[in-house]
């Protein structure tokens, strides 16, 4: 059953907001929510260690699939009960980094997906 939330994103002077995984997703989809006019969205990926900025325009959805064998495309932080200096704590992943293209702050909606529920 996919999981969905919603992410208040800075403007475009502002920090980034990491989007971390809640669920262990093979799929995730981003996109603008509507609930304010489309601002486009500014991302960072892991892939370079978030140093390279990509520009998305308004409405166009940001899809990240899971690779490999596992297929898995994030996990969720794992024993935090115990704490983050305990011997097997886990951080969660991190799809990727957003915020706002223009000045003006946004909303995302992020969908992660177990399977192939897309």
């Amino acid at each position: 059953m996919p999981v969905t939330r919603l992410l208040a994103l800075n403007g475009n002077g502002g920090s980034y907001t990491a989007v971390a995984a809640t669920i262990a997703a093979r799929a995730v989809q981003i996109v603008e929510d509507g609930s304010v006019p489309g601002q486009g969205l500014q991302v960072q990926f892991p892939g370079d260690g978030f140093a390279t900025t990509d520009t998305y325009p308004s409405g166009t959805p940001i899809s990240i699939v899971g690779a490999g064998r596992d297929g898995l495309a994030g996990l969720p932080v794992q024993n935090a009960a115990n704490g983050a200096t305990a011997f097997n704590y886990r951080a969660a992943d991190v799809y990727c980094h957003l915020r706002s293209a223009s000045a003006t702050a946004t909303t995302v909606r992020v969908v992660e997906m177990e399977g192939n529920e897309q």
